[in-house]
């Protein structure tokens, strides 16, 4: 992408920050933090399908925004939008195993927000890019996926890595009599 679609630009007679088209919203992980155990309290162990989904369609999104605008195969999709989350504050994603074949993708992030600004849990917190990491391998694969945090920094891991696998329902994964 060019850097004038990546400038983040503020108006001020609307109280707007934007990259390019695209309005955005700056809000401290701790923020982010507080609003999911806010969910938790209320909906117990559902809170996190709520964030994986929200994440999953971020995700779609800006999978489809940047296929449009780059002349990319898969991988280098897929490191587009590491650095594009990595660029907005997400943490240092980085594409740590890319294969296809067997509808498999693993990503790494660094300095998770969420796990920070969690705190020390029992399980991963890091739901939103659990969701992000599966609606970009939806995108690439084109069949559902289902992704987990296999290491979380909240539950003491270094960093955070996050696996997503494509189910071929209609195909050989598909229920045999």
């Amino acid at each position: 992408m060019s850097d004038k679609v990546r400038e983040l630009v503020f108006d001020s007679n609307e109280g707007a920050l934007q990259i390019g088209p695209l309005r955005y919203v700056l809000m401290r992980p701790d923020t982010m933090a507080e609003i999911q155990k806010g969910v938790e309290d209320r909906l117990g162990p559902k809170s996190a399908e709520y964030l994986y989904a929200a994440g999953a369609s971020w995700a779609v999104g800006v999978y489809k925004r940047l296929k449009a605008a780059l002349a990319e195969a898969d991988e280098g999709l897929i490191k587009a939008l590491c650095i594009h989350a990595t660029e907005l504050g997400w943490g240092r994603w980085g594409l740590e195993q890319f294969a296809p074949e067997e509808k498999n993708l693993v990503v790494r992030v660094f300095g998770s927000p969420f796990a920070k600004s969690y705190g020390k849990s029992d399980g991963p917190v890091c739901h939103l890019i659990t969701g992000a990491v599966s609606g970009l391998a939806e995108s690439i694969f084109k069949m559902p996926t289902a992704c987990t945090e296999r290491v979380c920094m909240a539950q003491g891991g270094a960093d955070c890595i996050f696996v997503a696998t494509g189910h071929d329902v209609a195909g050989k994964d598909a229920w045999a009599w």
